[in-house]
């Protein structure tokens, strides 16, 4: 049996939460990144206690997870998703920057947009090449969003960019959030007001 199908089997055995958690933990405890896809898998159990704690079990492989999850997003199961979007946001890895600029363009759930416009700041140290000028485009269009909670997260998203080394990169940034001052919402403008005053 090769470790990916024992992994699976292990998964498989599991019949009531108490046991899938126990599954979890010895998956996350082999630190073997064979284990990630089962782990993956347990994204949709359709179970929050035991998609959270596969969650905190994928993040601790840290950067060696991102591909993993990229090859394992089930883009049918909205929970699944969700979980893989709030993984790879929390990785913080341009290889998932594709994958979380489509998620903040075209998933229905506000929760997983907001997600994934973190995400974009949260990746601001790893970014190159054409790729800030990408994440500057989304956030810009984000701060316009209709939903407050997508324009505070790309506040945030923008606080971070705003701390990387990069000159053009921190005024890029600064422009916007001295846009967001303007917001509608006194709760936005609040936000951008202390990212402007008190850089990460």
């Amino acid at each position: 049996m090769t470790s990916d199908a024992f992994y699976q089997t292990v998964l498989d055995q599991a019949s009531d939460t108490e046991a899938m958690l126990a599954a979890v933990k010895k998956l996350k405890e082999s630190q073997d990144p064979q284990a990630l896809p089962s782990l993956i898998r347990a994204f949709g159990f359709n179970n929050p206690t035991v998609g959270e704690a596969a969650l905190a079990a994928v993040l601790e492989f840290g950067s060696v997870a991102v591909v993993p999850v990229l090859e394992n997003v089930d883009g049918y199961d909205y929970g699944a998703r969700a979980y893989s979007v709030r993984a790879l946001a929390r990785l913080g890895d341009a290889r998932a920057l594709d994958f979380l600029l489509e998620a903040v363009r075209s998933d229905f759930a506000p929760s997983v947009r907001r997600a994934a416009v973190r995400g974009l700041g949260r990746m601001a140290a790893s970014l190159a090449g054409e790729q800030p000028q990408q994440v500057l485009t989304q956030l810009s269009q984000s701060l316009s969003d209709g939903d407050w909670a997508i324009r505070y997260a790309s506040i945030c998203a923008l606080s971070d960019l705003a701390a990387v080394g990069d000159p053009t990169l921190k005024a890029a940034a600064h422009n916007l959030l001295q846009q967001a001052t303007r917001d509608s919402e006194p709760l936005i403008q609040l936000r951008a007001s202390v990212a402007l005053q008190h850089p990460n």
